[in-house]
């Protein structure tokens, strides 16, 4: 599935009877939603992005439900699942009406029930992402813990990005010590040298430690460097961390931070941090690290957990999207509820990456440079 920009995204039954990547896309964010508000999280959607989608809201559960039983129920409804098999055990990608169906049926009556149906009957799904979506919707209720983690881990194997993210993202909520993980981060950088005097730092967020883009001559990083930023810095003793999801993880970053900042004189820095990254710099910035100004592209939102210290920090900016996937998987907030962070919303919808894509950057619609 070749990855696209959504600015205008169909609305939730309309998704569901489509099948191109918009739709997709809708799909796997609808489901992502449903947990949210299943969690009695359904405050941390944004209500225009809902009223866009039109998706209503689902009451929240208090106890796990029967899996088997509501599988049962949905084949005595539809009739036997037909299709080819996918490699999550032995279920079978059933018809793609049946989704139509309970989505139609969600959408005009939310109850708890209707939004279990169609979390389990997506787990069937024809395509990896919606599957994805929905394990990691549906894990907190599932009774059938073994087959949402297949699903989990066969997703973090997928050739898309998106749906390793979201996969990786998931898995780490239902199995944290799972070996799949592994593959997605390691240790945390403590390099050390003399001071540079550049005066701006590009930083990674979760599982992105062996990503180019932020690195030097990664393509984020080359467009900063040479368009906006020539202070950015540049050598390789740069700072990173592990990439872990774990709160340890950051926690262990910003001390990490701290004495980068500190081996390398650079107090006072411009930090341009992509998702969890953004977490770091705020734990940072509590920890003593001086920060000029904060960029934050695509940060999650915990904000009892995570937030600036703003006696230490000049400015703070956060540019994010509309329904960004991979924040609804890690079951953060989309927007900070502190007036003093500026928010900018792109027009854009559900891609984590879109943020930190040298495209978008330089497409003038957006204005991102204005922004920063």
């Amino acid at each position: 599935m070749p990855q696209v920009i959504v600015t205008e995204p169909p609305t939730t039954i309309d998704a569901f009877r489509g099948t191109d990547e918009r739709c997709i896309l809708t799909q796997a964010a609808s489901l992502l939603a449903i947990g949210l508000q299943l969690s009695d999280r359904g405050s941390l959607l944004p209500d225009e992005d809902l009223a866009a989608l039109k998706l209503p809201t689902a009451p929240p559960l208090k106890a796990r439900t029967n899996s088997e039983s509501r599988k049962q129920v949905l084949q005595r409804r539809f009739g036997t699942s037909v299709g080819s098999p996918i490699p999550v055990g032995e279920d079978v990608t059933w018809n793609p009406e049946i989704f139509s169906v309970l989505a139609y049926e969600h959408v005009s009556k939310a109850t708890e029930l209707s939004a279990i149906d169609l979390l389990e009957a997506c787990l069937r799904h024809p395509h990896e992402l919606v599957r994805v979506a929905a394990a990691t919707a549906y894990h907190e209720w599932s009774s059938e813990l073994e087959k949402v983690t297949r699903i989990l881990e066969q997703g973090t194997r997928s050739a898309e990005l998106m749906t390793r993210q979201v996969a990786a993202t998931g898995l780490a909520q239902v199995s944290p010590s799972n070996s799949r993980l592994t593959d997605f981060q390691q240790s945390s950088g403590r390099a050390a040298s003399a001071g540079s005097g550049q005066t701006a730092l590009l930083i990674h967020g979760t599982w992105a430690q062996g990503a180019t883009w932020w690195q030097p001559n990664g393509d984020l990083h080359a467009y900063l460097l040479q368009s906006l930023r020539q202070d950015l810095y540049n050598n390789n003793d740069r700072y990173f961390w592990s990439g872990g999801y774990s709160d340890p993880a950051r926690a262990l970053a910003a001390s990490d931070l701290l004495r980068w900042v500190q081996t390398h004189n650079e107090q006072g820095l411009d930090l341009f941090t992509h998702s969890h990254g953004g977490s770091v710099a705020m734990l940072a910035s509590n920890q003593g690290v001086s920060i000029g100004k904060l960029v934050m592209l695509s940060c999650p939102v915990h904000y009892n957990q995570y937030h600036p210290n703003f006696a230490n920090i000049k400015k703070v900016i956060s540019i994010r999207i509309h329904l960004d996937l991979v924040i609804l998987a890690d079951r953060g907030g989309q927007r900070f509820p502190d007036r003093r962070i500026t928010e900018n919303v792109l027009p854009i919808w559900f891609d984590h990456t879109a943020t930190h894509n040298p495209a978008v950057w330089k497409n003038s619609t957006y204005n991102i440079a204005g922004m920063v």
